[in-house]
């Protein structure tokens, strides 16, 4: 009964079995690794970007000073605009005549 069962078990490869663990624990520390630097590459992004947006509320503020500076400025003058544009101008007079190369020489 013993010699039945023993034709009936195959013999285990254990070779191939460890080179199976020490591939799959080179994967594993490989893929590691790529998560380490990926967190790193993350964490640096991150960091980037705080800086970019710093510097975008930086703009948007000078903007906006900008912005109040011009509509200042344009309010002082709009009255001084609106005054010399309510001037009488005088019409030009039509030209009657000729012209020639000669009347533009100094």
């Amino acid at each position: 009964m013993t010699k039945g069962v023993d034709d009936q078990i195959e013999p285990i490869n254990t070779r191939e079995r460890v080179r199976k663990a020490t591939r799959s624990r080179d994967m594993m520390s490989t893929l590691e690794s790529r998560v380490v630097n990926l967190e790193e590459f993350v964490g640096y992004v991150r960091e980037t970007l705080e800086v970019v947006e710093g510097r975008t509320d930086e703009l948007d503020s000078m903007r906006e000073q900008l912005r109040e500076f011009v509509m200042e400025s344009l309010g002082s003058n709009v009255e001084a605009i609106l005054k010399q544009r309510k001037k009488d101008v005088p019409k030009l007079k039509e030209f009657k005549g000729t012209r020639s190369a000669r009347d533009n020489i100094l």
